[in-house]
């Protein structure tokens, strides 16, 4: 018959400062980089440090994503044109080869409201 030996005391499971953490991820984003290698040469698991960079890439996405501001503007009057007065609608789409500029009369805005839809899908 055989004994095995047991330890009492449990293995206690390492806790890793967020600079240390931050510090392994930086190193890993280097040019060239071996994530294992880097893991190795500080006694983690691979798959560890894998978590921690995505755990900080989604950091990153979050801390940075655009959000939309509140802004106060004075209250203008609706004073309505009249359909014949020669205004128009502008649109200018910003392009590679510089901007298309698009105007449209004012009493055909329906149509220029459904061209708009159509250039837009």
């Amino acid at each position: 018959m055989t004994l095995l030996s047991t330890s009492d005391t449990p293995i206690k499971r390492r806790r890793f400062t967020a600079e240390f953490k931050a510090r392994i991820v930086a190193n890993c984003q280097q040019p060239g980089a071996s994530v294992a290698r880097i893991a190795l040469d500080h006694g983690l698991n691979a798959n560890l440090v894998h978590k921690w960079i995505r755990a900080a890439r989604q950091q990153d996405a979050t801390s940075t994503s655009p959000t939309f501001l509140p802004i106060a503007l004075p209250a203008q009057p609706h004073q309505p044109q009249a359909a014949g007065s020669g205004e128009s609608i502008r649109i200018e789409i910003p392009r590679a080869g510089g901007s298309l500029v698009v105007n449209w009369p004012l009493s055909d805005g329906d149509r220029c409201l459904r061209w708009l839809q159509d250039l837009l899908r």
